[in-house]
């Protein structure tokens, strides 16, 4: 074990965790090269699912580090766990966080082209002239399927799952309007495109998290990108600066309301900017700092898992396969999915006997592996991981530019969150996702009936690197 250069309250240091987070940063940025396109820039990014996964994985990982870097304490759980690990765990998990980023890399970028493209149906959906009845039915049944699945006492379980995935439906209509609209100019649509946001509030006020509002933000976006309309970067990133501490602000007000019981009147109190210079723990902008946990449940693990808790015995690809394709209808005593409950429990809380109850923190991806294997293991499941985005975003670049937009949007959160989530639970939902929407699209073409869609436009370029359709003998 190698001795600290710096502790304080952040991280500690040995000889080489700062060439270790140097070259993991370096490794994130230089990843852009398999994003970056000349005629689009910065706004390659966010018109890929791989570049959703880039921001998801230099939130959680890297710019998560070089907070705890700074104070592992206030930004970290409010203990001292962090402070105290050894360099050496540290390093550990720098290197292990290499490995995942690195083997969802070189996945993605070996994967060949699919012949069959599964999502073909989203264009005609997406761009159709006269589709607005078929995006007011599939509105009005998403927001459905999102109230009966709140009613855990009267729904059965076997179709809990499935009306989740159909309550989430709402964003095929919201982005399609929104894509029509600013590409077009359709009067029909000038109204509609703000009434088709509405699911997004209903499904917040069902489940207040930040990424439901944030959903909401990012389909007129995602429109206007895949339109050609081309917005400045500099105002965009202050936008989005100023929901994530608006967003923060209405999350945790609204869940102590709901969720804690409190009075509106007691928790109007953390909304006063006096509290926040009294006490910078209420302040928004340190709860965002503390948002995401992914680095420090690696390190938990890095520093637990195998010498005091065993690996589990446990196969990641199979829980994928039971998580995903075996319904509960079929398999009634199917064992629920609660990695994130059962992490905080043990790896999270372990020897801190007041950190006991439940709650829903994200083990992270590359933690789950290593738990589950060590090293291997999280090579072979971020591989599986990069292997799904680019088989995702290989259908996606076949799309007319309105498709990529409906595609986008539904998958964008889950590429991105995917990162902090555990892998049979990520690959799961976003192929779940994936089948869903390519179904749902199928079954609204043929209702439109022939003669009544268009595509939104000529497919677009090849993708990230140019990647070229498979040549057909």
């Amino acid at each position: 074990m190698s001795g600290g250069i710096s502790s304080g309250l952040g991280l500690a240091y040995g000889s080489f965790t700062l060439v270790l987070a140097l070259g993991l940063t370096g490794l994130w940025l230089v990843s852009l090269v398999l994003l970056y396109r000349r005629d689009r820039g910065w706004r390659s990014i966010p018109l890929s699912l791989l570049g959703w996964s880039w921001i998801g994985f230099g939130l959680a990982f890297v710019a998560r580090f070089w907070v705890l870097s700074i104070d592992a304490v206030n930004f970290g759980d409010m203990s001292e766990r962090l402070v105290a690990m050894p360099p050496s765990v540290i390093d550990q998990a720098l290197l292990l966080s290499l490995l995942y980023w690195g083997s969802v890399l070189l996945a993605y970028r070996l994967v060949p082209v699919p012949r069959v493209n599964p999502l073909s149906s989203v264009d005609a959906v997406a761009g159709g002239r006269r589709a607005v009845a078929a995006f007011d039915a599939l509105a009005v049944i998403a927001v459905v399927a999102m109230v009966l699945e709140a009613d855990v006492e009267r729904t059965p379980p076997a179709l809990v799952r499935p009306l989740s995935l159909i309550g989430s439906l709402w964003v095929v209509p919201a982005v399609s309007a929104w894509f029509l609209a600013l590409r077009d100019g359709r009067p029909r649509l000038a109204v509609r495109r703000w009434i088709y946001l509405l699911p997004g509030l209903v499904s917040f006020a069902l489940e207040p998290f930040r990424e439901r509002l944030l959903l909401m933000l990012l389909i007129p976006l995602i429109a206007a990108l895949c339109a050609g309309r081309r917005p400045r970067l500099a105002p965009l990133l202050l936008v989005l600066a100023i929901f994530a501490i608006t967003s923060t602000l209405a999350v945790s007000w609204y869940r102590q309301v709901v969720w804690d019981g409190e009075s509106v009147m007691a928790t109007n109190e953390y909304l006063d900017p006096a509290v926040w210079r009294k006490d910078p723990y209420y302040a928004p902008w340190t709860a965002l700092l503390r948002r995401f946990h992914s680095f420090d449940s690696l390190v938990f693990h890095a520093y637990l898992v195998p010498d005091v808790v065993p690996f589990e015995e446990r196969n990641p690809f199979l829980d994928m396969l039971l998580e995903g394709f075996v319904p509960r209808a079929l398999w009634p005593d199917k064992p629920e999915s609660r990695r994130a409950m059962i992490f905080s429990v043990t790896l999270w809380s372990y020897g801190e006997e007041d950190r006991g109850a439940e709650a829903n923190i994200a083990p992270s991806m590359a933690g789950d592996l290593y738990g589950v294997g060590g090293w291997l293991w999280v090579a072979l499941g971020a591989a599986a991981w990069g292997v799904l985005l680019a088989v995702l975003d290989c259908w996606r670049e076949r799309l007319s530019p309105g498709g990529q937009a409906v595609v986008i949007a539904m998958l964008a959160l889950l590429a991105a969150g995917g990162i902090e989530r555990d892998f049979p639970r990520a690959a799961a939902t976003l192929l779940q996702s994936a089948i869903v929407l390519a179904v749902a699209t199928v079954v609204l073409r043929r209702a439109l009936g022939p003669g009544r869609a268009r595509p939104g436009g000529s497919p677009s370029p090849a993708g990230a690197w140019s990647r070229e359709p498979a040549q057909v003998s």
